[in-house]
């Protein structure tokens, strides 16, 4: 016996909150008054940043800070093109030889004590009315 599924949704959609991340980053050992400066620094100006995107802060979940972290630079990885067996198959009958490119997309990662700067987290609790979607620009979905 199949019984057809049904979807039933409220005609006044609620807002859910997200908990949203930044991170910002500091010279290595600052002093506790220097840390707490900087993140009231910057938790006033993730909220401000937020709300011009659409986003409100629900103060009462308040603010989490993690860290520290090494700090990461953000790198693009292009995909290598790799040859078919059909195109390597008249190098192949000459004698070259197809290793692996090497190339796996992992970034060396420095230590906490050998970073130039290091990083902190900060989260929050925010929410918006309206669903966000991400769509990737066209050049990211270019099959190479």
């Amino acid at each position: 016996m199949a019984r057809d599924a049904q979807l039933l949704l409220r005609s006044e959609r609620d807002h859910k909150a997200y908990r949203l991340k930044c991170r910002f980053k500091i010279e290595p050992h600052p002093s506790q008054f220097r840390l707490d400066i900087e993140k009231v620094w910057i938790a006033e100006r993730f909220v401000r940043d937020m709300r011009a995107q659409g986003w409100d802060n629900l103060p009462g979940h308040g603010f989490k800070m993690r860290g520290p972290f090494p700090q990461i630079i953000p790198t693009t990885l292009h995909r290598v093109r790799r040859l078919t067996a059909r195109e390597m198959l008249p190098h192949v009958r000459q004698g070259a030889r197809f290793l692996a490119g090497g190339h796996d997309g992992v970034s060396i990662v420095p230590r906490l004590s050998a970073s130039e700067w290091w990083e902190y987290e900060i989260s929050g609790v925010f929410s918006r009315k309206a669903i966000v979607m991400e769509y990737p620009y066209p050049h990211e979905e270019e099959r190479g």
